[in-house]
């Protein structure tokens, strides 16, 4: 593995490290069962994609400097990606998007996250941390809120099953 460290994985890190102090603001609204679940369910399903899309036959794009695995990819699933699923999760609860009143509102919602996530995949384009090979950009506009209504479906079917949950 030919890995070294230089801008693409300092900005891996440096946003890692602004998700990660978002999650901590806001981790209080979920419970510990819902964090590990929400998590690890992000973690693997990001990894799923990624390493499905990025290996043979496939090889749409790869993360960092080489074609091969680096331990960036794998530091981005588990520290860049969750917190901005429990943002999502946050701010849909803290503007009640789930009644039926506010549907148009949810759908406008789903379309800014969707807008954000585009807008960031731009970023680690530019900045070299996704270097595409047969991906491209507009590809992942309906991957963004199919992603998020899953991560709603999961968020639902937690709160369903584990009803002794405190909110705050």
């Amino acid at each position: 593995m030919n890995f070294h460290i230089d801008w693409n994985e300092w900005f891996v890190v440096i946003c890692s490290v602004i998700a990660m102090t978002f999650f901590f603001k806001i981790r209080k609204h979920f419970d510990a069962i819902t964090i590990v679940m929400i998590w690890t369910f992000n973690v693997i399903f990001v990894a799923t994609y990624d390493y499905a899309l990025a290996a043979t036959p496939f090889e749409l794009y790869y993360c960092g400097d080489n074609v091969t695995y680096e331990p960036i990819a794998s530091f981005a699933h588990v520290f860049l990606y969750p917190p901005f699923s429990f943002l999502l999760l946050f701010f849909y609860d803290k503007w009640h998007l789930r009644e039926k009143k506010h549907r148009m509102r949810f759908v406008l919602y789903l379309a800014g996250w969707t807008a954000f996530a585009v807008f960031f995949e731009w970023l680690h384009v530019l900045n070299g941390f996704f270097v595409y090979t047969g991906w491209k950009l507009y590809y992942s506009i309906p991957l963004y809120p199919i992603s998020a209504l899953i991560l709603l479906r999961i968020y639902h079917f937690i709160e369903n099953n584990y009803p002794l949950r405190k909110k705050t």
